[in-house]
């Protein structure tokens, strides 16, 4: 039988056809080559992230339990956060770190322990400025977004610390009035936390660590405290890196999420955190907190890098706080003398520390020996009986 010659059409499909099939080999060595672009940058990506993790600056609130896992940040965090780092000033005694620390009554116990941790450093400047009973909830006792815009003009503070929420506790309940899912209280507060914590980051974005009410010992007063926390938590989360969120309520907590006035420390050590009240700190247990935000701002600002332990800071409270806290025994002090008398109010002025700058006494009737800065103190003998531990949580930085 004989073939008919091949027409114009048929070697036209076969060219259209050799086309298709070049250009469908084109699109898969594209995506091969995609692919393999992707996995690297995947292993890169990954190579920093396992780097920026072990920066206590890069992690967040982990889960619950006894060291508390760190979870790690977002890569979009992570960048916003190296480029911030950059522009983190040298320190150095003449011109040191300010940092103001603000709050209720736990910033009236806990403040001068962290003052004079970070004085001890000689490379950071204090001012504590607190109000007895006050909460953001209430201006009845302060005016805390009339007070803190008026320090944070007047004092200009490289960084800020912030504790508050225990005295605002009793708002928290069901009632949702729209019937939306949200309670009302939630409404209100988060608008309030939202307003100071805006406040104080203000237009030049210093970094605020803000703390959140601990675990208290009575059961409704508690379960607010958890719920007021979770508010400021997202709030916080928002303002990543300006804003970073310490969870006061799990580092006060045993590892089951229960109130106790006994717990772990860092070392595994067992403390008596907290007075016969159930909400405010011993002097052991304001250290023990003063010493996880010195970490903090520690790995911000690098101040056991840069100190100058021969030449201490001492802390200065602002006017109009002062007010004795219960659990103290008397009017805080600071433990060395303060940087700059002619512009600062002291009270009850120290002489400085002959050897190395050690962690606070917080004006305690018997003061107890610390150890250096660098090496947090052990303030309690091993525990002879089991009790869950807590550990440090690290930074909230989502």
């Amino acid at each position: 039988m004989t073939r008919k010659p091949p027409s114009e059409t048929s070697t036209l499909d076969a060219n259209s056809r050799r086309a298709r099939l070049g250009a469908r080999r084109h699109r898969r060595t594209r995506i091969a080559i995609a692919a393999t672009i992707v996995v690297i940058l995947g292993a890169v990506a990954a190579g920093a992230f396992a780097l920026n993790d072990k920066d206590p600056t890069a992690s967040a609130v982990g889960a619950p339990g006894p060291k508390a896992a760190r979870i790690g940040a977002s890569s979009t965090t992570l960048a916003s956060r190296a480029a911030r780092a950059v522009a983190l000033r040298k320190l150095d005694h003449v011109h040191p770190l300010k940092l103001w620390v603000g709050g209720d009554s736990l910033a009236g116990s806990f403040g001068p322990a962290l003052g004079d941790q970070v004085g001890g450093t000689g490379v950071v400047e204090t001012r504590i400025d607190y109000r007895v009973s006050s909460g953001l909830w209430s201006n009845d006792l302060r005016n805390w977004d009339q007070r803190a815009t008026d320090q944070m003009a007047s004092e200009s503070p490289d960084a800020v610390v912030f504790i508050i929420g225990t005295n605002d506790t009793p708002i928290v309940n069901k009632v949702d009035a729209n019937g939306d899912g949200i309670p009302d209280w939630e409404v209100e507060y988060r608008l309030k936390v939202a307003t100071m914590m805006d406040i104080l980051v203000g237009a030049d974005h210093r970094t605020v660590f803000w703390l959140g009410p601990p675990t208290l010992g009575d059961r409704s007063m508690d379960a607010g405290a958890k719920d007021m926390g979770e508010v400021m938590r997202q709030e916080a989360a928002k303002r990543a890196p300006d804003v970073a969120y310490l969870d006061t309520y799990k580092l006060f907590s045993t590892s089951d999420g229960q109130y106790s006035r006994y717990i772990l420390d860092e070392n595994g050590n067992q403390i008596t955190a907290r007075i016969g009240d159930g909400v405010h700190f011993s002097e052991v247990g304001a250290q023990y907190l003063a010493r996880a935000v010195f970490g903090l701002i520690d790995g911000r600002w690098h101040m056991t890098k840069q100190a100058d332990l021969k030449d201490p800071i001492g802390w200065t409270l602002a006017p109009g706080s002062g007010e004795s806290v219960p659990g103290f025994s008397s009017r805080p002090t600071s433990r060395y003398r303060s940087h700059n008398s002619s512009s600062r109010t002291t009270i009850g002025q120290a002489a400085p520390d002959s050897t190395v700058p050690s962690s606070p006494t917080t004006g305690s009737a018997t003061p107890t020996t610390a150890a250096p800065v660098t090496t947090p103190p052990t303030t309690a003998t091993k525990s002879t009986t089991p009790t869950k531990p807590t550990g440090i949580p690290p930074i909230s930085q989502p």
